[in-house]
């Protein structure tokens, strides 16, 4: 497959579904492909109990679970987008569930792009911890020695805030834990750990109101499941 294809693919599309469209089985890569989205808003709603398709989607947009979309076209275009959600359930997810027989190559290939944008739209297009190989996964392609370890690095990083581009501080607290900067890339390369920037007012002055930049560490949905299993764990 030429790589530029393979680029537009999502983590979790490829890791589930592309295998099974190369060894031609394409129905079944394309309703796979369908099952990851179905999974990924069943994971950013926490809805646990038996829920599919246009049911699903519709409880989840209701309001009550709380989904919001990430729109890169423009927040503005959030109702679209969730209609854009809804018709390609209507359309591909149903037909792959109940019958699929009419899904060739080429057919396969689309629904695995399109479902790749769905996850990105909901934000859940990186692998899960189950698909990392759980925490033990995580803890040994970091080499962080221990879950243990893993934890309270996630738990000193999370919300971690500071002025735009003073690390000192960062750079001493992860030292006291025995951190470094090595530990600190490969948190942010596994997924675990996002940082962000934004405007913040200061406590005013005979100067006046201003604002000041300030960069943040947020952990990502696979970050917090992991320190939550870790948490788990120890307790």
């Amino acid at each position: 497959m030429d790589d530029k294809i393979q680029e537009l693919l999502a983590p979790r599309i490829t890791k589930h579904c592309l295998q099974l469209l190369k060894d031609g089985h394409f129905k079944h890569a394309a309703r796979e492909a369908m099952v990851q989205v179905e999974m990924a808003l069943k994971e950013k709603g926490r809805i646990e109990d038996i829920q599919f398709g246009a049911t699903l989607i519709g409880n989840l947009f209701a309001g009550k679970q709380g989904v919001k979309l990430r729109i890169p076209l423009g927040e503005e275009l959030q109702p679209q987008a969730e209609k854009y959600l809804k018709g390609v359930f209507s359309y591909y997810r149903n037909y792959t569930a109940n019958d699929g027989s009419k899904i060739d190559e080429k057919i396969s290939l689309r629904i695995l792009i399109i479902a790749s944008e769905l996850l990105d739209l909901i934000d859940a297009s990186e692998l899960t911890l189950a698909d990392s190989g759980g925490v033990e996964g995580l803890v040994k392609i970091g080499g962080f020695g221990s879950a243990k370890r893993l934890g309270e690095l996630l738990a000193l990083l999370d919300e971690y805030f500071m002025p735009e581009q003073t690390y000192d501080g960062l750079y001493e607290n992860l030292a006291e834990k025995g951190f470094g900067q090595v530990e600190l890339e490969l948190v942010i390369q596994l997924n675990l750990v996002e940082m962000h920037s934004g405007e913040f007012e200061t406590p005013s002055t005979h100067f006046g109101e201003r604002t000041e930049i300030m960069e943040w560490f947020e952990l990502t949905d696979l970050g917090r499941e992991t320190l939550k299993s870790i948490e788990a764990q120890v307790n």
